[in-house]
């Protein structure tokens, strides 16, 4: 078991509060879920949150959020650790061998949601560590260094370090006709209460109850103001 350092990952707590943000973001935007980069399910499973990342190109990253801490599963396509890209067709090793038990469990118990042989990068954290880990994968001497982290810096760049890097990509993304409101997006980054008014600040278009549904779902707290009254 190696210690990740090679590039930043948020502490737990804060990267369960940015997917949902994120998710609530891409929520109030878009109105398709299948158009959606960025979900979170509350209680997707007992005990156990989900947060997604799909790009819509075949890339995906994964996270649960357990009682006993946090796995990140990530699949990067193009990463010459894809299981598609050896004869074999198999997971490259060193991938899973050590992520302790209490969280491969539920990658074990969930193969076919969480696509557990599409995997290029896999860390994790236990309840109480101060690092995030990885296997013997990270190792690696066979490929460019660019490519050593099997995608993970590629993936976790989903996360959008700022309300600013948000903003300018999701106005391309969803094609926005308007430049959307730095204050609101910047109000909703890293937050866990959504006020209804930046619903139709955002996205005027939007059925705001439909909305208010879908963040209680990820266990967002939802607080109505007067001004999004008119279209509930």
């Amino acid at each position: 078991m190696t210690c990740w350092i090679r590039i930043e990952v948020p502490e737990p707590e804060l990267l369960r509060t940015r997917m949902r943000s994120l998710a609530a973001l891409d929520t109030i935007l878009c109105d398709e879920d299948w158009l959606r980069v960025h979900r979170y399910e509350h209680a997707w499973m007992p005990d156990l949150d989900l947060g997604v990342i799909e790009n819509g190109a075949g890339d995906h990253l994964y996270v649960l959020f357990a009682e006993t801490g946090v796995l990140i599963k990530g699949f990067d396509h193009e990463s010459p650790l894809s299981p598609h890209a050896r004869e074999d067709g198999e997971v490259w090793p060193g991938m899973y061998e050590e992520v302790p038990e209490t969280l491969y469990s539920h990658l074990r118990d969930h193969q076919e949601e969480l696509q557990v042989e599409d995997v290029t990068c896999c860390l994790w954290r236990l309840k109480g560590d101060t690092n995030w880990h990885c296997g013997e994968w990270a190792g690696i001497h066979t490929v460019d260094e660019r490519e050593r982290d099997g995608g993970a810096s590629y993936l976790l760049g989903y996360l959008h370090g700022s309300p600013q890097d948000y903003k300018e990509w999701a106005e391309d993304y969803f094609d926005q006709s308007e430049p959307l409101s730095l204050d609101i997006v910047s109000e909703m980054y890293n937050a866990i209460q959504v006020e209804t008014r930046w619903i139709t600040a955002l996205n005027p278009n939007r059925q705001v109850q439909e909305v208010v549904d879908d963040l209680m779902q990820m266990g967002m707290v939802v607080r109505q103001t007067a001004s999004s009254d008119r279209r509930e």
